[in-house]
């Protein structure tokens, strides 16, 4: 039997997602990985060669990204304005601790400053910073290698450890799930109960929705492709991510103010998220999976240790910050932190685990000021 290269790919991917879904119900102490056992497939599978079109990766980000920003779009600036500056010190909060650790690695540690700035990008999850920090040593061939390497081998570590902090953190506390839900609920509602109700008559283009939902697709990646220049040369665009979520805030905002044309069905929104999660951990996976075995050949595990630390300590001091001196509650708080840590993998598995999109506000908050910093930090550090 000869299979053609789409059909490889399709049956490579959903052969990663079945095998993943299966890992990710697994309960060790509880803790599970969730959909992110997908992510951890992919590896496995990257390692031994398999390669998918990285096309893939990015529609899943999409759908996901979109699909969420739709949900969460009710009410949105009512929480921003109540909760926004919040947001924002925690945001700096983990990117200073994150700075302060990579200057560490790279005076006290004596690492290359690429390498360092590639270990700190993949424990971020942040490819706008790797991007920045891979074009500002552009000149220097070896140098654009160590920020892959450093990338490349941190990246999973940083995907893995954010989505069990946030599992693990709720556990240690021995939250009740159902009260924070309702909690966060609760402020999601404020604001929304005059809300317009939807004309009898309203005109719709299509039965679900779908039209809107691509129209928000289009205009969001339109508006994640416009670079901003900043200081020294360097340009921020907020990609993939930033620019369909905004975008389906704004729609999801304007649905709910205008009930009518712009409405996509709530029944679509659900399976369009998991299946752009699907998409995107599978391959992301994958990719990440190639040559981390040549890089701990050459480097060993002083590089992990050095992420384990940019991972770990943000997540903590992060968490201290937000809970004892910004009284955040806690759902919010977890997923400001996600959006800090720029890991839509942990917001992906966060919004499974609360079953609710309420807390994405929190996310949209700081994921576009954590991609701003996140580029201006890497092209400073890559200058120490």
């Amino acid at each position: 039997m000869e299979l053609s290269e789409v059909a490889q790919n399709i049956l490579t991917v959903f052969t990663v997602a079945c095998l993943g879904y299966l890992v990710g119900r697994v309960k060790i102490w509880g803790i599970s990985l969730g959909a992110t056992g997908i992510f951890l497939v992919g590896l496995i599978f990257g390692h031994f060669g398999v390669t998918t079109p990285k096309v893939l990766q990015d529609i899943g980000l999409v759908l996901f990204i979109t699909a969420t920003g739709l949900s969460a779009g009710p009410g949105f600036l009512q929480r921003i304005r109540r909760s926004g500056s919040s947001y924002i010190i925690l945001c700096l909060t983990t990117t200073v601790v994150g700075c302060i650790l990579c200057t560490a690695a790279i005076k006290l540690g004596h690492l290359s400053a690429p390498l360092a700035v590639g270990i700190m990008a993949g424990s971020f999850t942040t490819s706008p910073g790797f991007a920045a920090a891979q074009e500002a040593v552009q000149a220097n061939a070896a140098a654009v290698t160590e920020v892959a390497a450093g990338y490349g081998l941190i990246y999973p570590v940083g995907v893995v450890c954010t989505v069990l902090f946030i599992q693990i953190v709720p556990r240690l506390l021995r939250a009740n799930m159902d009260k924070e839900r309702a909690i966060v609920e609760a402020g999601a509602k404020a604001g929304l109960e005059d809300a317009p109700k939807p004309k009898p008559n309203a005109f719709h283009i299509d039965k679900y929705g779908l039209c809107i939902f691509s129209v928000v697709v289009v205009l969001g990646i339109m508006l994640g492709s416009i670079n901003i220049p900043l200081p020294g040369g360097g340009s921020f665009a907020l990609g993939l991510t930033g620019g369909p979520l905004a975008v389906g805030l704004v729609f999801g905002h304007l649905a709910h103010q205008h009930p009518g044309v712009l409405n996509v069905d709530e029944k679509l929104i659900g399976p369009i998220e998991e299946v752009g999660l699907l998409l995107f951990f599978a391959d992301a996976g994958i990719d990440g999976g190639h040559g981390v075995a040549a890089i701990l050949a050459e480097y060993g595990m002083i590089p992990i240790l050095y992420g384990l630390l940019m991972v770990i300590t943000p997540l903590i001091i992060g968490f201290l910050v937000f809970r004892f001196y910004l009284k955040i509650p806690l759902l919010n708080g977890l997923s400001a932190l996600t959006g800090s840590m720029t890991s839509t993998a942990a917001l992906a598995v966060l919004t499974q685990q609360t079953k609710t999109d309420s807390i994405v506000a929190a996310y949209a908050t700081t994921y576009p000021l954590a991609l701003v910093l996140m580029v201006l930090v890497m092209q400073f550090l890559i200058a120490l």
